[in-house]
């Protein structure tokens, strides 16, 4: 293990288990926050992700996003390190990862406009801590769009560990902030 990865699992280590008091208060206003913050196209691609329990909740925002007319994807772990997008189909099924996976067309990467990723942890840089498959740092170095992590205020920290494989979003957002990134 090296170092970069020793600092890694460190800080996912000091995180584990720490939500807020009410997660289900702060997934809603974090959404909302980024809903209303105007950088996701009214009628634009956007790629959400499928939370697990301690990550910020997408349902809400999904609804919000197609009803007003975005195209909703969300990620299916696919052959090689970068994740496929799929539109939501009849069925969902858990996957590699043990998130689920939607079943519907898929869409490419290039015609998404946002992907909206979660994080274990994200600092003011932009770097972010994910769960240490590589599966999201990979797609973002492939992805030609604009990220965002979506997350809980305790999970931004002053430094997320990064190195060369790790990708950076272009913004953050939390219940309380949106952050712009600059490069």
């Amino acid at each position: 293990m090296t170092d970069l990865d020793e600092r890694k699992a460190a800080l996912r280590a000091r995180l584990k288990g720490q939500m807020p008091a009410d997660a289900e208060a702060a997934s809603l206003a974090a959404g909302d926050r980024l809903l209303r913050a105007g950088l996701l196209p009214v009628s634009g691609v956007i790629a959400l992700y499928r939370a697990l329990p301690s990550e910020v909740s997408t349902n809400v925002l999904a609804g919000a996003l197609l009803a007003r007319g975005a195209v909703v994807c969300w990620p299916r772990v696919a052959p090689g390190r970068v994740l496929e997008f799929r539109r939501a189909g009849a069925n969902w099924t858990r996957g590699a990862l043990r998130v689920e996976e939607p079943d519907g067309e898929v869409v490419p990467l290039p015609l998404v406009d946002w992907m909206v990723v979660p994080a274990l942890a994200v600092d003011l840089r932009g770097h972010r801590l994910g769960r240490g498959k590589g599966y999201y740092d990979a797609t973002l170095a492939a992805f030609p769009g604009r990220s965002v992590a979506l997350v809980f205020d305790l999970r931004v920290v002053e430094e997320v560990p990064s190195g060369e494989n790790d990708r950076r979003v272009d913004a953050l957002c939390t219940e309380s902030r949106l952050v712009m990134v600059s490069g």
